[in-house]
């Protein structure tokens, strides 16, 4: 418009009367572009983890829609497919999750009806956690849940070449997200439990630890029966008294012992399940086996 006004005419502040025109312009600004984008506000870092969590949905994917939650300082991430997307389904698997990893502090989430239900809104508030949503239309400031859906969008889509159910290629996902080093350099494994994860990769690679080493136990004075000792043996037959009594016939190994009941019957019995009984004469009414 300037330049088509400065090859006719020329006046005194000529670009800021046409300008003005425009700006006042109601159809011009109802047909104008978005401004600028304003630079990314990152979200603060949380002390640890599972302070702060992310959820959005995805899909729908294979018929299933996908309930995506970020753990925001370990990148932890839960994968849930589902044919409803209602408040009581959110509240329900979120109540499993807060059993395991407890309740976190604030809880982050887009404008769905299942969010800003009263009944939504109840649950966070009956458990002392903040909800922040985001702008409408603006899936950016939810970043968190906004990437990690972009790429098990992308995983999933990948694996659909693939045999095996929805609920196998997912854990197939988590197990890869899971498992691999983020810009911290620690896999979120370690970041949520603060120690790695025995996978089928390291488990092909990585030697089993070895167990620190103890000192050697003080040794302690062991019990012996010499052989043709008399003993008392401890019984387990409906039929016979508590005890038995008998002679050691012979010795196995360093706790057990083969005893001949008075009676002729031949019992193996444990260091624990015999006590000396030297005083105690033989019975003789019955032979010996």
């Amino acid at each position: 418009m300037k330049l088509l006004a400065r090859s006719f005419v020329y006046w005194k502040n000529i670009d800021k009367d046409i300008d003005d025109k425009v700006n006042s312009c109601r159809t011009c600004r109802l047909e104008q572009n978005a401004p600028p984008k304003a630079p990314i506000h990152h979200w603060e870092d949380p002390a640890g983890p599972w302070q702060r969590i992310h959820i959005d949905f995805a899909g729908p994917i294979s018929g299933y829609q996908l309930l995506i939650v970020v753990d925001a300082f370990s990148k932890w991430v839960e994968i849930i497919p589902t044919k409803t997307t209602t408040s009581s389904f959110c509240i329900q698997k979120l109540d499993e999750l807060f059993d395991t990893f407890g309740l976190p502090y604030t809880l982050v989430s887009d404008n769905g009806r299942q969010f800003t239900s009263q009944e939504f809104q109840n649950f966070l508030s009956n458990n002392g956690i903040v909800h922040k949503t985001i702008a409408p239309y603006h899936p950016a400031t939810n970043g968190q849940a906004e990437r990690f859906v972009q790429t098990i969008k992308k995983t999933l889509h990948k694996l659909e070449g693939e045999s095996g159910v929805i609920t196998q290629k997912i854990l197939k996902v988590k197990r890869i997200l899971r498992g691999t080093p983020g810009s911290s350099g620690d896999t979120p494994y370690m970041r949520m439990f603060g120690r790695e994860v025995r996978t089928r990769l390291t488990a092909k690679i990585r030697a089993p630890p070895r167990s620190p080493l103890r000192p050697a136990p003080t040794p302690t004075t062991i019990k012996q029966f010499a052989l043709g000792s008399r003993v008392q043996a401890r019984s387990y037959s409906v039929s016979d008294k508590k005890w038995q009594f008998g002679i050691v016939r012979r010795r196995l190994g360093n706790l057990h012992y083969e005893i001949v009941i008075d009676d002729g019957r031949v019992w193996i019995r444990h260091l624990d399940q015999l006590l000396p009984a030297p005083g105690i004469p033989r019975n003789h009414g019955g032979g010996v086996s």
